[in-house]
């Protein structure tokens, strides 16, 4: 996306001023210029209920962690015999 120097410098002083990113501001401009209504808490809920308990079985982090870790270690070997 190509911006005048002066729309940078007003995209720059809005984020600072939100304390946001400029990609959060630009989003937001969008938003309201489409009419995009991202406040839409049912279907938010909605796809919470969803997602709930997709999890259950997946370890838990330290033993996720250690699966990936060792995972890392053997490909390193492998690519140290290569």
């Amino acid at each position: 996306m190509y911006l005048t120097d002066e729309q940078r410098k007003r995209l720059a002083q809005r984020a600072s001023e939100a304390g946001t990113s400029e990609a959060a501001v630009i989003r937001d401009i969008l938003d309201d210029a489409l009419g995009i209504d991202e406040d839409n808490t049912d279907e938010a809920l909605a796809a919470i209920d969803a997602a709930f308990g997709v999890c259950k079985d997946y370890p838990d982090w330290p033993e996720w962690l250690q699966e990936v870790r060792a995972g890392l270690q053997v490909r390193v070997r492998d690519l140290d015999d290569e």
